[in-house]
């Protein structure tokens, strides 16, 4: 329920808002609420993949992607992630998650996502993902002609190269 409730709030603040490039930080705050999203003192972690999650709404929908997205029916998906976690997430603090695009390749676009709290970083999650529409996913090119732009993709940071590397060839 909390979900579907933080879901609406990310939309109607998106939609509200002005479009913002795809390639800009957003940011969204979140407070920890005690037993609904900790289980007596420390976030859960499928409580941070909620909030990923809606950090990739708000990356989209309150991006150049919107109008397009609308259109025809995209959605961000999860295809894989890793986590650091650094420190612990309390009932009742205030959280701040900001997520970057930060690079794509002929196939998929590669996210960060950064936990902080009064200014000290939690956690970080890297994240590969897609669009999907109703006739399947689409390639970040085939997406970016769709808004009649033609980005070319930042270089892969040097941080996570080897997390990149290790493709899941068998699910191609």
């Amino acid at each position: 329920m909390m979900y579907r409730l933080r879901f609406i709030r990310v939309m109607l603040q998106s939609f509200l808002s002005e479009k913002k490039a795809i390639t800009e930080d957003l940011s969204l705050n979140f407070w920890v609420i005690p037993l609904l999203d900790t289980d007596v003192t420390r976030l859960f972690t499928q409580t941070y993949s909620q909030y990923m999650g809606l950090a990739r709404w708000n990356l989209v929908f309150n991006s150049e992607f919107r109008t397009s997205a609308l259109k025809k029916g995209w959605a961000p998906v999860t295809v894989r992630e890793t986590i650091q976690y650094k420190r612990s997430i309390k009932a009742f603090e205030k959280v701040k998650l900001t997520t970057r695009l930060l690079f794509w390749n002929e196939r998929r676009f590669y996210h960060e996502h950064i936990f902080t709290v009064k200014g000290e970083v939690r956690a970080i999650c890297y994240l590969e993902g897609m669009l999907r529409g109703p006739k399947g996913h689409l390639k970040p090119n085939d997406a970016f002609k769709e808004l009649g732009v033609d980005l070319q993709s930042p270089p892969v940071p040097e941080n996570i190269k080897g997390w990149i590397d290790l493709k899941f060839e068998a699910h191609e």
